[in-house]
């Protein structure tokens, strides 16, 4: 499988000097990678060949797999105490918050300071909070006040390492082989979520809420050990930024200049916000219209996991990226999602989330791919901290417009705007956007 660079007009955009934006003397913005011909399937795992990326990798799956086991043996935790299905919104909504409130601060961090390090800090602050939460759980002292406050530890952890792992991933493998590498990133994660769900399940039957979050550390601490084995000497070199004020401003100031990364920003929002919320309508899918309860949400969650694995494992078979094709992907799922809410019959509504889901997935994955190749690297883990804290901002605030919709509308209608809404802006994108012809990149 060979590689060759191109550009096009809108990767044109993207080749700039950073000295008068960043103040760093970082020349270009390198092209966007396009494969001669369409992998394989085999080619589909070409990353992991890489001995630093499968310790990513590795570590990747544990911490993940850890960190579903941990936020839904919070949750169970908060239903257990309090008996209150809804005061679960509370433990969701305090883990999103610090992403939105410090998420730029994240970026800021990631941009001054080694990534691995970051990292590493990271996942040990995501011990501490499950420790300081499941300890507590198992002497009968843990109170919701404590829940809330362990939910925004985890926050805070997520909103610091968010951006660092973005810059450390291409470090690891470089910007020609990162959409592929992101692809794999996102199949082991939906894999550690069906596999963290099933794991919380057992673990809170046998042994108790309390004991699973102390059981939860084991994935961040071998995540570490797997990224301190990281070999540093075959590392891309990393592009420090000197502290000083207004770097935040200066990230906002680069994102409004580059057009590609604007339009990428509004179609991850419109996704957030009408159509991130999945879970909500799903339980509305079981509960009101199949009739199916607990079970059938199981077996929707279950379908939107598979739908996401195989949208990642597509994602790692594009040949190219192009913003046009991320739109289409993101209409397609739209209407699919918004047809689904008018499934006669569950068996449909399951083959409807599987189709949704995949391309809704490789929508994400080559979105966020053409952010991070979009900007320089002087500057990415401040713009994927914005994308992170516009992504999670909106997903909030689309949670509790679901809810209301859902009650004041119905389903059927939630439905339909929550996949008919972003459909209609992908569109207007798609059409809006001309075909460019390939052009040599520049030396």
């Amino acid at each position: 499988m060979s590689l060759i660079i191109v550009s096009d007009r809108a990767i044109l955009r993207t080749v700039e000097v950073m000295s008068s934006v960043s103040g760093v003397d970082h020349p270009i913005t390198e092209p966007l990678p396009v494969l001669a011909t369409r992998p394989t399937f085999r080619a589909t795992f070409a990353t992991l060949r890489e001995a630093n990326f499968r310790l990513y990798f590795a570590g990747l799956a544990a911490t993940s797999a850890a960190g579903w086991l941990a936020r839904l043996a919070t949750d169970s935790l908060m239903i257990e105490l309090t008996g209150d299905v809804g005061l679960v919104a509370l433990v969701v909504a305090s883990q999103l918050l610090p992403s939105i409130v410090l998420g730029p601060w994240g970026g800021v961090l990631s941009d001054r300071f080694a990534p691995r390090q970051t990292v590493v800090l990271t996942q040990l602050v995501v011990v501490l909070s499950a420790l300081c939460l499941g300890v507590p759980a198992i002497l009968g002292t843990a109170g919701v006040p404590l829940i809330v406050a362990s939910s925004l530890l985890l926050g805070v952890a997520a909103a610091f390492e968010a951006p660092a792992r973005a810059v450390l991933l291409v470090q690891v493998v470089g910007t020609r082989a990162l959409p592929n590498a992101m692809s794999l990133n996102a199949a082991v994660q939906q894999l550690a979520g069906i596999l963290g769900a099933l794991l919380t399940a057992g673990l809170v039957a046998i042994i108790g809420s309390g004991w699973a979050l102390v059981a939860a550390p084991v994935g961040p601490l071998a995540g570490i050990v797997m990224l301190l084995g990281i070999r540093r000497s075959a590392l891309q070199p990393a592009i420090k930024v000197a502290a000083r004020r207004g770097q935040i401003r200066e990230a906002i100031r680069y994102v409004q200049r580059k057009p590609e990364i604007r339009t990428a920003l509004l179609l991850i929002s419109s996704l957030a916000f009408f159509a991130l919320t999945a879970s909500i309508l799903m339980a509305w899918a079981a509960n009101e219209r199949y009739g199916l309860g607990t079970l059938g949400y199981t077996l929707f969650q279950t379908a939107s996991a598979v739908g996401a694995l195989l949208g990642s494992l597509l994602a790692a078979r594009r040949r190219q990226l192009r913003l046009r094709d991320s739109a289409l992907l993101l209409a397609g799922s739209g209407l699919v999602w918004a047809c689904s809410g008018l499934a006669p019959f569950a068996g449909v509504f399951v083959i409807g989330l599987v189709a949704s889901m995949l391309m809704r997935t490789a929508f994400m994955i080559g979105n966020d791919s053409l952010t991070q190749l979009s900007a320089n690297g002087a500057i990415r883990g401040r713009v994927v901290s914005l994308y992170v804290a516009c992504m999670t901002g909106m997903q909030a605030a689309g949670a509790l417009a679901a809810g209301w919709a859902v009650h004041a509308l119905g389903g059927e209608i939630t439905f339909l705007l929550a996949g008919g809404a972003p459909a209609l802006i992908a569109l207007a994108v798609v059409l809006t956007s001309r075909s460019r012809p390939a052009l040599p990149a520049p030396a």
